[in-house]
């Protein structure tokens, strides 16, 4: 039972921002405030690499399902702390209501708003997956399965896949390019499958016509009933919680290498089996399982202690906004290790490749010329 309460860490994060929005004043504040709390947690306990027993699976799923409605919620009573007046966005004291609710809502957005997502569109039915593209509207990005699912999961640690960052790429650059990229694959994806069943891209049927009314719709009823202000806010957290999506999918996948076509394995991604993100991202952070079989539910995802590790996502993030501090401490030698113990002979040549475009050092070539220099000396 233990291990089905766990999961409930995600709703639990998100009501915290719902409460901060119904008490208002310096509250608005509490939502961003579970970030530096779990990231300590996450960062001073030890890893958790034991599989979940005993699960429950109607009461682990149904924390997806609340999660679901608190963050409906959570924009909801925004708005409302606006309208009666408990978080005032004008006057005296506004400017810290104003970006206490911008990165609560932020925050929240896109975790765990996209673990629960994620989850529930790679579910079956068509209800989860409705609820993950809800989900995915208060991170501006409704349709954001479809490219996932159509181009990520087959092309991933590809030059085709845009949620796979290049070597030496920056993460300002990297969240830019992977916007740009999802969009414009669900675009792609959506219009192909509309050809193939003999429809026009521009059928009422094409999800992108859902899509802009679900983004314009949450702006739009805040606009109404709070105010211009509160609607820019409520864009601002979108928009902030976009950029923070693809902040999070920089480390699943940071230059890796596959040979495209060649089949998925272990060290395909990157694992952060820490014992806070675990189950605050519903798994997603146990990574590579979730490639190698998309439709099994997160809690039956078997964590690899032994396939390529990263440390505490949190961590990883904060480096990375020092991008000379991701590289020297975090990526350089993460992947120069990969290179060494995981890569196949096909996916070295591809890394040392990666390695000259991005100035970074053909670490295998060297070793093997400083070894047949020894040799020679010897």
């Amino acid at each position: 039972m233990t291990d089905t309460l766990r999961y409930y860490l995600a709703p639990a994060t998100t009501l915290c921002g719902v409460i901060g929005f119904l008490i208002g004043g310096n509250a608005v504040w509490l939502g961003i405030a579970t970030f530096p709390l779990l990231l300590l947690l996450d960062v001073v306990l030890p890893r958790d690499v034991a599989p979940r027993r005993g699960v429950v699976p109607f009461l682990a799923d149904l924390a997806l399902y609340l999660h679901v409605v608190l963050i409906v919620a959570l924009y909801a009573t925004f708005a409302l702390s606006v309208k009666r007046g408990f978080n005032p966005l004008t006057g005296m004291g506004s400017a810290s209501q104003i970006v206490g609710s911008l990165l609560s809502l932020s925050w929240l957005s896109a975790v765990p708003n996209l673990p629960v997502a994620h989850e529930l569109m790679h579910r079956r039915h068509w209800f989860p997956r409705r609820l993950a593209q809800l989900a995915s509207t208060f991170y501006g990005d409704p349709n954001r399965d479809v490219g996932h699912v159509l181009t990520h999961h087959i092309h991933l640690d590809t030059p085709r896949d845009c949620d796979t960052p290049y070597r030496g790429e920056i993460l300002y650059a990297f969240v830019w390019r992977a916007s740009v990229g999802s969009y414009s694959d669900a675009v792609r994806c959506e219009a192909s499958n509309l050809r193939r069943k003999g429809l026009s891209p521009w059928n009422w049927r094409n999800r992108l016509w859902q899509q802009l009314a679900l983004l314009a719709l949450p702006p739009a009823l805040t606009a109404v009933f709070a105010g211009p202000i509160a609607a820019m806010v409520c864009l601002g957290g979108m928009f902030i919680g976009k950029t923070l999506v693809e902040a999070f999918n920089y480390f699943q996948h940071y230059g890796l290498i596959r040979v495209e076509g060649a089949p998925v394995q272990l060290h395909h991604a990157w694992n952060h089996l820490g014992s806070v993100v675990r189950p605050l991202g519903v798994e997603i952070t146990n990574h590579i399982h979730h490639h190698l079989d998309s439709y099994r539910r997160f809690y039956a995802l078997p964590p690899e202690a032994q396939a390529p590790q990263m440390p505490s996502l949190f961590l990883c993030f904060l480096l990375a906004l020092i991008p000379p501090l991701w590289f020297a401490w975090i990526a350089k030698p993460r992947l120069r290790d990969w290179d060494r113990r995981f890569a196949t002979p096909a996916e070295r040549q591809l890394a040392m490749a990666a390695n000259a475009r991005a100035g970074w050092p053909r670490w295998l070539e060297d070793a093997t010329a400083a070894d047949a220099a020894l040799h020679a000396r010897a």
